[in-house]
């Protein structure tokens, strides 16, 4: 879900465009610390084995946390001139977007159950504490024009390294901690070899990360 974080970006800059700069401010500083525990949960186990094995957890799931933080609060901006009704209906189908690709990361076997159902609640829990802010902010008006051109932006493909920013969490867990092993959930121990970037080693940042 490669649209999830530049929605998060787009929402910032719709109430940044509406004089609700403050409101910026909050969002962007909620939706930093949500992405912060996450990848701070990701390489807390990637270097220190942190984790719960008991049910599956090594962190949470980056595209179930991004899109239930995201969802609800664009769909909830993008009708906040709307009757009340009309802005619950819009972040209720935003909620249940996000429950979508929750599933979708269990069901492709990308995220187990648990890193899955948490990374939504911890994004549930963004969107929540955000839309409590706002929702006493008569005055911000979206601009459907702003809103349109963004979402338009965001259906164009991106082509990107799909694991970069493994790589870079990696790397960071490995710099962290010292070791050149990362722990990994086959066998919730670290790895027998030392970590190993897919590339040569003159296509490397920092001796981990391609480029």
């Amino acid at each position: 879900m490669a649209v999830t974080a530049p929605l998060g970006v787009a929402i910032a800059v719709w109430l940044a465009a509406a004089h609700c700069r403050r409101r910026a401010l909050y969002w962007c500083l909620l939706f930093g610390a949500t992405l912060l525990v996450v990848i701070g949960s990701k390489i807390a186990f990637l270097g220190w084995g942190v984790g719960i094995e008991a049910v599956h957890f090594a962190g949470f799931s980056g595209h179930a946390t991004r899109a239930a933080a995201v969802f609800p609060v664009a769909a909830y901006l993008a009708l906040c001139g709307r009757t009340k009704a009309w802005r619950y209906v819009a972040v209720a189908l935003g909620v249940a977007l996000a429950v979508a690709v929750t599933l979708s990361r269990v069901m492709v076997g990308t995220h187990s159950a648990s890193e899955a159902i948490l990374g939504c609640l911890l994004g549930l829990a963004c969107a929540a504490a955000f839309i409590a802010l706002v929702r006493s902010n008569r005055q911000f008006q979206p601009s459907p024009v702003l809103i349109a051109v963004s979402l338009a932006l965001l259906c164009i493909p991106y082509k990107g390294e799909a694991h970069s920013s493994q790589q870079w969490m990696t790397g960071l867990a490995l710099g962290l901690s010292g070791a050149d092993r990362v722990y990994t959930t086959a066998t919730w121990g670290p790895t027998r070899n030392p970590y190993s970037p897919p590339c040569p080693k003159a296509e490397r940042y920092f001796n981990y990360v391609c480029f």
